[in-house]
């Protein structure tokens, strides 16, 4: 399958932000529809509050005529201290200890999520450069998926029950004020809008550079690359890829910001006017007698609150305005979410190991070709091979001809661009890709080195399955005793030093062997070794092929090697070149051709005897 079937890109829609909130009513039950009431709350006591300070006003003017009540001037003021100093601090400390715990609960749903869509992508899209970018842009902007639904509710209710209720209040008293407020209002709104969709444009287009940047900053700083880049000299060629990149990041953001800065002097000024003139407006009204000095300060209060709020606007219309241009990119990684797929994500306990598929019998390629999404050249052409149970098979060829991307797609890691791989005569495209892998056990030659114990690293994909007669199987079969032995605390023993200074740092042979016992556990029903030797000298090699050669017996084994030595165990040597089987055959039978193998046999043999003839 071709990775664009894989990711449909999505633009933003209603259906985007249903599944947003949809999904954050899941995440928050009870902290979202709560944030909603204690904002409503708070905006609300800010309205009447506005009234209060009106009354109040006008009550302190009467008294200065002599005309006032005392005692309700002091019941106002009280009321307005109450409100303002209590009931609106309480509710805004609420406000922010139900934000963070509604980010919290959130934040853990959404990367679940996140988390779960990137570990079922098929392993293809790993090779390609659009779905890794979409992979690491989704994973690095996930909180918008929580983020932006709260935001909308804010806008709404700050920037629109808020302001519009302030609006309002301006318009009851004087239209054409009314109208001057909104007009001002709307202008700031857009030029913060203007701003944001720039930003929000930079930031898409800055994804790649900035991991073209990562990229060299970690050959300069990354203790797996350093040592290399300091023994090639290579300090100054990096550092100037760095610059070269910081330079083309900073002059993208300068000219956005410069506008934004630009664009924050001409609302200033606009709004410095505004104060100015709704002042002298007011003052001018009061003293005609349109309005009282209450219903003045009133006004003044609303409309200046409505003006000043662009600055307010700006962090929320830049989120939104940068989640609607992310959204195609990361819709199409999250959206759906189904039932099935959210059991799975809450699912708190292993299923018991099962072979779905019963007793495996044989594995077939037919016409298999396969392209990586990054090249245009098939990596495989062709393949016909078909694996019976108890088969030794033995795939031999150099580097780059196609014989491990072949293992994976008996494996069913990757999925052929054309042709079909018959499991148990199913079509894998039509089966689990998870119940397809509990058959196999698998050495890779690119495996991977966990910051885990020892016990962990052996029962990888069976941690939770494997029984300790499975775990002292494996460790035997891979003759690891020794090297656990060596370490205090045996199977307990961390490896690497990366989270732990008490970490234990291990051979490249070591970690073959701990990669053969991986491959052992709990008895699979075929066994791929890819290169299990490649880290180990000649002596250990010879060692350890007689070992392959008591442990594979009865089994069904895919051995991947471009040594001739593996060949003598196989009961079948399949020769691969240029992503094609050009032979297939027993040891003799493609001695007796002298084709590819025959050459393959001679130059390996004359490299170990030095050009004599041994038997």
């Amino acid at each position: 399958m071709k990775v664009g079937d894989t990711m449909t890109e999505h633009k933003f829609s209603i259906r985007t932000l249903w599944f947003m909130l949809k999904n954050v009513f899941k995440s928050s039950p009870i902290l979202f529809p709560l944030l909603i009431i204690i904002v409503t709350t708070s905006i609300s006591i800010g309205a009447f509050l506005l009234y209060v300070i009106k009354d109040l006003t006008n009550e302190v003017v009467l008294l200065i005529d002599g005309l006032g009540s005392f005692s309700y001037a002091v019941y106002l003021l009280i009321i307005y201290l109450v409100l303002e100093l209590f009931v609106k601090l309480l509710l805004d400390w609420a406000r922010e200890f139900t934000e963070l715990h509604y980010f919290k609960q959130s934040e853990a749903y959404f990367s679940k999520i996140v988390l779960y869509k990137l570990g079922n992508l098929g392993q293809e899209n790993m090779y390609s450069k659009d779905v890794y970018e979409k992979f690491q842009f989704t994973y690095q902007n996930n909180y918008m998926f929580y983020d932006l639904p709260w935001m909308l509710i804010r806008f709404l209710l700050d920037f629109g029950y808020h302001k519009f209720l302030y609006l309002g209040i301006v318009f009851t008293f004087n239209v054409y004020l009314g109208l001057y407020c909104l007009f001002l209002f709307i202008v700031n709104l857009l030029l913060s809008a203007l701003v944001s969709n720039r930003i929000g444009a930079i930031h898409k287009q800055m994804v790649k550079p900035r991991r073209i940047l990562n990229y060299n900053k970690d050959m300069l700083t990354d203790k797996k690359h350093v040592k290399e880049t300091k023994m090639n000299r290579l300090e100054r060629f990096f550092y100037e890829r760095v610059e070269n990149q910081q330079y083309v990041i900073r002059d993208s953001y300068y000219k956005v910001y410069r506008l934004n800065e630009l664009i924050n002097q001409i609302i200033i000024f606009v709004n410095y006017l505004f104060r100015i003139g709704l002042t002298i407006l007011l003052m001018y009204m009061v003293y005609l007698r349109q309005i009282n000095v209450g219903e003045a300060l009133l006004i003044q209060m609303a409309g200046l609150a409505l003006v000043n709020s662009s600055f307010q606007f700006k962090q929320p219309i830049s989120e939104i305005v940068k989640f609607v241009s992310y959204a195609p990119t990361m819709m199409s990684l999250m959206f759906p979410v189904t039932k099935e797929e959210m059991n799975d994500i809450n699912q708190t306990q292993y299923e018991p190991f099962t072979l779905p598929y019963g007793e495996f019998k044989h594995i077939k390629l037919h016409n298999v070709t396969y392209s990586y999404p990054s090249r245009e050249d098939n990596q495989v052409t062709d393949v016909n091979l078909d694996i019976a149970k108890g088969e030794i098979i033995s795939i031999l060829g150099y580097n780059g001809s196609g014989k491990t991307t072949t293992t994976k797609l008996l494996a069913s890691v990757l999925e052929p661009t054309s042709g079909q791989v018959l499991f148990n005569d199913h079509d894998t495209k039509h089966l689990q890709k998870e119940d397809i892998y509990k058959y196999f056990g698998i050495g890779f030659q690119d495996f991977g080195k966990y910051g885990l114990t020892l016990k962990e690293n052996i029962t990888i994909g069976r941690v939770e399955h494997a029984s300790d007669e499975e775990l002292f199987e494996a460790i035997k079969k891979a003759n690891l005793q020794s090297i656990i032995d060596k370490f205090p605390d045996g199977l307990q023993t961390f490896l690497g030093k990366e989270f732990r200074r008490s970490g234990q740092e291990i051979s490249g042979g070591e970690w073959q062997r701990i990669i053969l016992s991986r491959a052992y556990i709990g008895q699979p029903e075929i066994l791929i070794l890819d290169e299990p030797t490649a880290s180990i000298d000649p002596f250990e090699e010879e060692r350890m092929l007689d070992e392959f050669h008591q442990i594979l017996q009865g089994k069904t084994a895919i051995l991947i090697s471009h040594r001739i030595s593996f060949a003598r165990l196989a009961d079948k040597i399949v020769i691969m070149k240029d992503g094609r089987i050009v032979e297939q055959g027993s040891h003799q039978e493609l001695l007796d051709i002298q084709g590819y193998y025959h050459e393959l046999f001679t130059s390996q043999k004359e490299l170990y005897t030095g050009g004599e003839d041994h038997e």
